[in-house]
């Protein structure tokens, strides 16, 4: 590995970074497909330090690996720093995927020391099941299989179920641009003590969720407790698609981000009307599957919920991690 140039990412590395990770989704078969343009937006995050939370390794002038450090600038209880990374097929078996873990571990401490000591630190490497060197390479340097995902799917072309309506005074609504920042706030409620859920401050919910370049606001839709056009948003439901898994697949994708309903409406089918009116619609625009990601020990019951409504699991992936103890005030 003498020969190898390790550096931080840089935004004119995003055609080739695409590259690289549709060379290792031809192996690994994650279903995680980038763009350039994807790739370019995540790359020029204004929160971002490349320097610091990028690792690019090169061959030459050839990107062969990259690894992320992903941490939050707000955070409640825990800071989770994800730590997404990538080794090309062709350079596997040769000590990179290993010594990047290594960087990014060290890497991930320093970030936590920098931005929110005085709270446990979690690291944490999503890993597909499936993808056995990425699980011996977890467990060769100490990770804990922490948490489990499922990747889940419903094939929007053999039907969907009938499309079940609100009970007043709760109203249905188009997602809208004006109630962003009501839906930003909604789903800081909805999912404060969900694992590995995070506050979104306007900046990183702009980056990530509504203002990227994949959300589709026809897609998604609130549901509003009351009759009035300020009557409050009492759940949500946010939609994407990505032009890269169309590319890649052939195949029409709507994808389900965000579900979330505000404590004080739980329990009374807000979820359910959602999803349903989601599929109904999705299937009207001609989109050939729907699919979302959810914790499999989710206590809201989410994975039972999509099961009715006819999403099968289709994939798993598992949280590898490293707590970092709190540095204690004073």
């Amino acid at each position: 590995m003498d020969d190898l140039m390790w550096r931080g990412m840089r935004v004119e590395d995003a055609a080739a970074c695409a590259e690289l990770m549709a060379a290792a989704e031809r192996v690994d078969v994650t279903g995680e497909n980038y763009s350039v343009d994807d790739v370019a937006e995540e790359l020029a995050d204004p929160s971002r330090d490349l320097d610091v939370d990028t690792i690019a390794v090169l061959d030459g002038e050839r990107l062969v690996a990259m690894g992320h450090l992903m941490g939050s600038t707000e955070v409640w209880d825990v800071h989770m720093i994800g730590c997404p990374g990538v080794v090309h097929p062709d350079y596997r078996g040769r000590g990179i995927g290993t010594e990047l873990v290594q960087r990014q571990l060290a890497g991930a401490a320093e970030l936590h020391a920098a931005r929110h000591p005085t709270v446990p630190g979690k690291i944490s490497f999503g890993v597909a099941d499936h993808v056995g060197d990425a699980v011996e390479l977890m467990q060769a340097a100490g990770m804990e299989a922490n948490r489990q995902f499922f990747e889940m799917e419903h094939d929007l072309r053999s039907g969907v179920p009938a499309p079940r309506e609100p009970v007043a005074p709760w109203r249905l609504v188009p997602y809208t641009a004006g109630r962003d920042d009501e839906v930003r706030r909604a789903h800081n409620l909805a999912f404060r003590g969900h694992y590995g859920s995070t506050e979104r401050d306007p900046a990183t919910w702009k980056q990530w969720f509504t203002g990227n370049r994949n959300f589709r606001p026809e897609l998604s839709f609130l549901m509003l407790d009351g009759t009035d056009e300020d009557a409050p948003v009492a759940a949500y439901l946010l939609g994407y698609f990505y032009d890269a898994d169309l590319a890649a697949t052939g195949k029409r994708d709507a994808w389900i981000g965000q579900l979330g309903t505000l404590p004080a409406y739980r329990g009374r089918g807000a979820g359910s009307v959602l999803l349903s009116q989601a599929l109904a619609a999705y299937a009207g625009l001609g989109y050939d599957q729907a699919a979302l990601s959810v914790d499999s020990a989710n206590g809201s019951g989410a994975l039972g919920l999509y099961q009715r409504v006819g999403f099968e699991v289709t994939k798993s992936w598992t949280s590898w991690e490293r707590q970092i103890p709190a540095r204690p005030v004073g």
